[in-house]
C-alpha cells in the first residue's frame, strides 16, 4: 500500500503505527531469539528478507493515488523466516521504503499492516492447517502452502486496501472496483507462481534454511 502523506489524516496515520507497534511488541516476544543468536546464519537472512520486501514493493504501478498494485513477497519470507520474524522484517521494510520511495512515515505503520503482516498471517495460518490436516506431501505443500497463500494473500491485501481508502472517503466502490479490485487477479497468480518458483529452489537446494519446509516429512517419506 503506497498512500501519499497529504492524503492521510495525522489520526489515521497514528492507528496504523498504534497496531503496527503492538504487532512488532508480540513479535519481539516470540520471536526465537535463542535459536537466532545460535545461527547467525539466521539473522542474516532476516536482514535479506527486509530487503526482499523493500524490492518487491518497489515494483509497483500506481493506478490512481493510494491505488497501487506491486509484489507482496510476504508469503514467501514467512515461509523462510517464521512468522514472527516476518513482522519484524516487514516493519524495517515499510520504514525503509517510506524513506526511499518519498511516500512519507505517516502510512507506514499502514503499509505494514496491509503489505506484510496481513499476508503473512494468511500464509502462517493456511500451511499450519495444511501441515495439520492434510497429508505430508510435496506438492501439496507447494500448492497450498506456496502458491494458494500467496494468491489469498494478494487478494486479502487488495480488499482490505479498498476497504481502507473508501473508509476514508478517497474513493466510493465503483471507481475502486473498475479501476483496482477487477485487476487484482492479474497480479495475485504471478505472486503464486514467484513464491513457488523461489520456495520450490529454496527447498530443493537449501531445505534447512527453510522454516516451514521438512524435507523429512515431505521428501524423504514419500
Amino acid at each position: 500500500m503506497q498512500l501519499p502523506n497529504h492524503l492521510v489524516s495525522l489520526p489515521v496515520g497514528a492507528v496504523g503505527w498504534l497496531l503496527a507497534l503492538a504487532g512488532l511488541a508480540w513479535a519481539a516476544r516470540a520471536a526465537p531469539w535463542p535459536a537466532l543468536r545460535a545461527d547467525p546464519t539466521r539473522i542474516h537472512l532476516v536482514l535479506l528478507s527486509a530487503v526482499f520486501l523493500t524490492g518487491m514493493w518497489s515494483l509497483s504501478a500506481t493506478l490512481m493515488p493510494g491505488l497501487t498494485l506491486h509484489f507482496l513477497g510476504a508469503a514467501t519470507v514467512t515461509l523462510v523466516i517464521g512468522l514472527e520474524l516476518t513482522l519484524i522484517a516487514g516493519l524495517v521494510a515499510a520504514v525503509v521504503s517510506a524513506l526511499l520511495f518519498g511516500h512519507g512515515l505517516a502510512i507506514a505503520g499502514w503499509t505494514f499492516l496491509l503489505s506484510a503482516a496481513l499476508p503473512a498471517a494468511i500464509t502462517y495460518a493456511i500451511t499450519r492447517a495444511s501441515q495439520r490436516f492434510l497429508p505430508p506431501n510435496f506438492f501439496i505443500y507447494l500448492f497450498i502452502g506456496v502458491f494458494l497463500s500467496a494468491v489469498l494473500g494478494v487478494i486479502a491485501h487488495g480488499g482490505a486496501t479498498a476497504l481502507l481508502v473508501m473508509a476514508l472517503g478517497l474513493y466510493d466502490a465503483d471507481i475502486v472496483w473498475n479501476n483496482y479490485l477487477r485487476i487484482l487477479p492479474l497480479l495475485a497468480f504471478p505472486e503464486g507462481v514467484i513464491n513457488g518458483m523461489l520456495m520450490t529452489a529454496l527447498a530443493l537446494v537449501s531445505p534447512q534454511l527453510v522454516i516451514s519446509f521438512d524435507d523429512h516429512r515431505y521428501i524423504d517419506g514419500q
